[in-house]
């Protein structure tokens, strides 16, 4: 299974002039992928539509680069044009895999029914994708810090530009994965460099191998997800109560813990809403805010880490109990319910949990359906 981490990263160099120098080539290779990416959507799109304005003797004039016979295939025109437009003026290693990216939403887009909003278009924080063997020289080195004292930080170099990855607290992992995909134990895929207004970010695509458990296929883990109590789990679909059938109910978080915390973090956003008359302008309108949006980052941050736990806990049990299979009941009632109730709709994060559940459940072989 892949599975994608943000990690931030630097470029580790004392000299002023050869970072300076660095930074740029960065720049220069983003606006470039970003030019790639919005000429190849608008060349598909081309290739997909007539041109009505023009006369039958211009449209048999007219030739796209990329052109086998008479017609230009969508697979090989947007590399040949972007190949004669931005050849010797950047990176041409990253071209290949953001025109893959490009070809996939576009058909994505076609499949949703793009006629009904206007052409994706790419800005300056697009991510770049980057092939995994065109990372070279990724290792952990020791280096002396900015105390003076002898440190391990992680390496490697992309477009001829030297990274290093700042892991932080590392709550999340990230660095036991990366040491893992140096030493050989997981393989890294085509993975992203992102600049975001003055921070750079690595998007690490790593490919992990199943977990090996031992599981039970004809045993089954039914799950109940609401509003108020986020997961109520049972081995026996029909133990509504303990005491029906000796079976076990368990519930995973509390009225208390999630929804109750949850209302509280928006009833602090609506009293700096309140206050926010009484402050002084002239600062502008971000300098105003800055309270409201802190609180609304504490709200996502706080349902997104409480959801990753509670699904995390669901597919313990189910290992714990070796069932080869999670099945959500009555799911898709339950959300038809939720859109007609605003508070249920806004305060239940139900499609969250259904993904997080989803992909920690492949990673051990389960199964998850949806009832």
């Amino acid at each position: 299974m892949i599975i994608t981490r943000k990690i931030e990263v630097f470029i580790p160099e004392d000299d002023k002039e050869l970072r300076h120098h660095y930074y740029e080539k960065l720049y220069e290779n983003r606006d470039v992928a970003v030019k790639v990416a919005n000429m190849a959507v608008s060349h598909l799109f081309a290739l997909d539509n007539t041109m009505p304005y023009l006369s039958d003797e211009d449209r048999e004039t007219i030739q796209y680069l990329g052109c086998k016979g008479n017609k230009a295939t969508k697979q090989n025109a947007p590399y040949v044009a972007a190949s004669e437009a931005f050849k010797g003026k950047a990176y041409m290693g990253m071209v290949p895999s953001v025109l893959q990216n490009v070809q996939k939403m576009y058909q994505d887009d076609r499949k949703k029914g793009m006629w009904n909003k206007s052409l994706r278009s790419y800005k300056s924080n697009m991510p770049i994708p980057i092939k995994a063997t065109l990372y070279k020289r990724l290792r952990f080195a020791e280096y002396t810090n900015g105390e003076g004292k002898m440190v391990t930080g992680c390496f490697f170099e992309v477009m001829g530009i030297p990274f290093q990855m700042k892991f932080g607290r590392d709550r999340s992992g990230n660095r036991l994965i990366v040491e893992r995909v140096v030493r050989g134990e997981y393989k890294m895929c085509t993975s992203s460099i992102v600049v975001d207004k003055k921070k750079i970010f690595l998007l690490l695509c790593v490919d992990i191998p199943k977990k090996e458990v031992k599981i039970d296929e004809k045993k089954t883990l039914y799950a109940f997800l609401g509003v108020m109590n986020p997961i109520i789990c049972t081995c026996e679909v029909n133990a509504h109560r303990e005491y029906d059938s000796g079976m076990k109910v368990w519930e995973i978080g509390t009225k208390e813990e999630f929804n109750y915390r949850r209302r509280q973090i928006q009833e602090a956003v609506r009293r700096c809403q309140i206050n926010n008359r009484y402050s002084v302008g002239g600062k502008g309108r971000k300098k105003k805010c800055q309270a409201i949006d802190r609180w609304h980052d504490k709200e996502l941050h706080y349902i997104d880490t409480k959801l990753h736990t509670y699904s995390r806990m669901l597919v313990d049990m189910a290992v714990k109990h070796g069932c080869g299979k999670i099945v959500l009941m009555n799911q898709k009632e339950r959300e038809q319910k939720a859109k007609e109730d605003e508070f249920v709709l806004r305060n239940w994060s139900y499609y969250g949990l259904k993904e997080k559940i989803a992909y920690k459940s492949k990673l051990v072989g389960i199964k998850m359906e949806v009832e």
